[in-house]
């Protein structure tokens, strides 16, 4: 395709034509395009100047030989020329990748135009639906994947097994692998036994000592458990245990992989949990708990829900502790007791760790009572441990840390309970087995028949707004109370 402009002729000059391959000589008008763009001819960019000499009347004609025996579709093809220039014309071709993301615009084109199909009534209304769907979901999880650095200890100061690098990435992709059990040896050809384990002689004392650390005594213990609950023919006797030996103590060997998932898992849980927590202490701003003083370890709030008594207070660490076995005591008991008693009113300590697995900051209910309902508190106390979560339990119901032993050396955190102190040596301690049947409301029930409360202060309490105006005029007259024997003005910034 030529555009001519003028009449006049001029010298000849080469132009070069895609539709044969060769060279010709055409005339040369004063204004000269030639085309160039072969995939849209109609295009304006499509015509350029071609290149030439002004001396150079005429050129040789070359013909592509090779060009010649590709078969004409058009019988207006016309016979070209190669220009004599230093370059040929050439084309970048971008390709177009077809499982690229779309761009937020691209996506509101597709949605309009499946929109518009869908009134129209179109056949293709349905498939461009999909495709949009497709597309948008596509769209939302394109930056979905972010590396992370996870911690090597747990929420409670544990030290993760993270296992090999190495070996997570190679089980990772060897799915096939892992469920081919390599088989080794037993006994010896006597028939004794020589290992119960593959790794049994690969175990230092160190290893075994550091699994012992690293918790593996208790994921050992839950797997005996397990292995017994499936056992419908299972019998509690040194008989059949001894028969039945290597089948119960038989154990499942984790993947690196499959601990490093656990990790993940935990780490998440974990930071789910501190981000919603409400009485954690984040980027030094005050937590959403009403605050009264702040100490070291912990600090003393008033509840955000409706107060049982006059005086009901909160002492809550200020890490993120599951049980208060995780932290150090602090003065906050002692000076509470001596403030209620100026009042000659008593004063009832409650924890209460429902289940570890959710994580949730533990904290130490403060109730007040009158001082002679005090004295009898303790038998309501254990009268109502002793027939909780049923007549059957694998840990002593009633643990009594009035003794010697204390609450500290009396308790564990590996397990979840309740603890009540009726003072700062003398209390009651039950392990819970199951959460489903011991409510977190136990110890707050009992208070309220000691002292004859209504069931909307303790079961579900109705929850105070920050606006409420009851909220703020108990902290301050709490506050009143409280300034005689507030220990932490001793600390630095302490002062009123």
């Amino acid at each position: 395709m030529w555009v001519e402009k003028h009449v006049e002729l001029l010298p000849k000059v080469k132009a070069f034509s895609s539709s044969v391959g060769k060279e010709t000589l055409i005339d040369k008008p004063e204004q000269r395009t030639v085309f160039t763009d072969f995939r849209n001819p109609l295009s304006f960019a499509s015509f350029k100047k071609p290149q030439y000499n002004d001396n150079e009347e005429s050129s040789i004609v070359q013909v592509n030989e090779a060009s010649r025996k590709r078969p004409r579709t058009n019988s207006s093809t016309r016979e070209t020329t190669k220009p004599e220039t230093t370059s040929k014309p050439s084309f970048t071709i971008t390709p177009i990748p077809t499982n690229s993301v779309l761009s937020e615009d691209e996506l509101n084109k597709l949605q309009a135009k499946a929109l518009r199909a869908s009134m129209l009534g179109l056949p293709d209304a349905d498939s461009l639906e999909e495709e949009f769907q497709k597309e948008k979901k596509r769209f939302e999880n394109r930056n979905n994947s972010k590396t992370e650095i996870l911690p090597m200890i747990d929420s409670r100061g544990r030290i993760y097994d993270t296992g090999d690098l190495a070996s997570a990435e190679t089980s990772k992709h060897s799915v096939s692998a892992r469920r081919k059990k390599e088989k080794y040896e037993t006994h010896d050809e006597s028939g004794k036994r020589i290992r119960y384990h593959k790794d049994d002689d690969a175990l230092t004392l160190e290893d075994l000592v550091r699994q012992e650390r690293l918790g593996f005594r208790e994921s050992m213990d839950s797997q005996v458990a397990s292995r017994i609950i499936k056992d419908s023919t299972f019998k509690d006797d040194l008989e059949y245990m001894d028969e039945q030996a290597d089948k119960i103590a038989k154990t499942t060997e984790k993947t690196a992989q499959q601990k490093r998932e656990f990790v993940i898992r935990d780490h998440e849980k974990s930071k789910q949990a501190i981000e919603g927590c409400a009485y954690c202490l984040k980027d030094n701003s005050l937590p959403q708990a009403q605050m009264v003083s702040l100490g070291v370890k912990t600090y003393l709030a008033l509840p955000s829900v409706k107060e049982m008594c006059e005086g009901h207070c909160l002492i809550v660490p200020v890490e993120h502790c599951l049980t208060t076995l995780d932290c150090e005591d602090d003065n906050f008991m002692k000076c509470l007791i001596q403030m209620f008693a100026e009042e000659n009113r008593g004063v009832i300590f409650m924890e209460t760790v429902v289940n570890l697995k959710w994580q949730k900051h533990t904290y130490i209910e403060c109730i007040p009572m009158p001082i002679d309902l005090l004295d009898d508190a303790p038998a309501y106390f254990k009268e109502a441990i002793l027939s909780s979560e049923g007549d059957w339990s694998q840990n002593k119901k009633l643990i009594n840390t009035t003794k010697e032993r204390g609450f500290r050396q009396s308790m564990v955190k590996e397990l979840p309970y309740f603890h009540v102190w009726f003072g700062l040596d003398k209390g009651f301690g039950h392990v819970i087995e199951n959460d489903r049947k011991f409510p977190a409301w136990f110890g707050k029930e009992i208070v309220a028949g000691i002292c004859d409360l209504p069931p909307d202060v303790w079961r579900r309490p109705k929850k105070l707004n920050h606006r409420d105006s009851h909220r703020h005029q108990r902290i301050q007259d709490f506050l009143k109370k409280w300034k005689k024997w507030d220990w932490t003005k001793m600390l630095e910034g302490g002062e009123y």
